[in-house]
């Protein structure tokens, strides 16, 4: 009987892991913590779910401002990464593999968050939806959640076919196309590994632009929604960085 692979093996593996997400720069990292303790109301001894955390930078960083974090994510490496970090912090981060599109964190955290264009993998919106649904669920009420998204007009505007990226003795190219019919970013990413090895992985996000963002925090229960253009809380333009959303779980 043949089987189906799971959306992320065909993307997530550790290539993608050691050019993309273990070099963001440490001032990267930093001022993403600044944001997010700011935007979120994190203090010394707060908790907060960190949905999709990937290897775990960005919840080291927290837990080294005294944050109690909660790290799930579906790819079981990137969960080990995150716990093999030699770091000495107040509050060791807890991590757990787990599918961002059922989890719900028990106890309730302070606040949630979802990093680095984590959100929007699904092909039916009803799906995406869910992991929204799952974080309101995973917080107190009054508490808040953030998206880190794309700036879907920023890209129609200032659209790059083509990416490549260099790390060490890896080549990353990505391959872009707007499918504007299904409202899809499909992507073609080709690693050249050191000894000319050749891996291609194809990913699809869905195309959200902040109208339908707002639409689907809604649609989960949040209110209180706002926009920023980029860590340093900028408003939302079409020539911003990103596009990121926070909304609150009603008191």
């Amino acid at each position: 009987m043949k089987t189906t692979e799971p959306w992320w093996e065909s993307l997530y593996d550790d290539h993608l892991a050691d050019v993309l997400l273990e070099r963001t720069s440490p001032s990267e990292i930093s001022l993403a913590t600044d944001f997010l303790t700011g935007v979120l109301d994190l203090r010394e001894g707060s908790t907060v779910l960190d949905q999709c955390c990937g290897t775990g930078r960005i919840a080291w960083s927290l837990a080294a401002r005294g944050i109690s974090v909660l790290g799930v994510d579906i790819i079981p490496s990137y969960i080990e990464r995150a716990r093999r970090r030699d770091t000495i912090v107040p509050l060791t981060p807890c991590f757990q593999t787990a599918d961002a599109f059922e989890f719900r964190a028990s106890p309730l955290r302070d606040a949630a968050f979802n990093w680095w264009t984590s959100f929007g993998y699904a092909a039916d919106d009803a799906d995406n939806l869910r992991m929204l649904c799952r974080a309101r669920e995973s917080i107190r009420s009054g508490a808040s959640y953030v998206v880190d998204f794309m700036n879907i007009p920023g890209i129609h505007r200032y659209f790059l076919p083509r990416v490549t990226t260099c790390a060490g003795d890896v080549t990353l190219v990505r391959d872009t196309t707007l499918d504007l019919a299904d409202n899809v970013m499909r992507k073609t990413w080709t690693f050249t590994l050191g000894d000319g090895r050749r891996i291609v992985r194809h990913s699809a996000v869905r195309l959200y632009d902040p109208a339908a963002l707002q639409s689907l925090f809604l649609q989960a229960g949040f209110d209180a929604i706002r926009f920023y253009g980029d860590v340093d809380a900028s408003p939302l333009t079409v020539e911003s960085p990103r596009c990121i959303i926070s909304g609150r779980n009603p008191p």
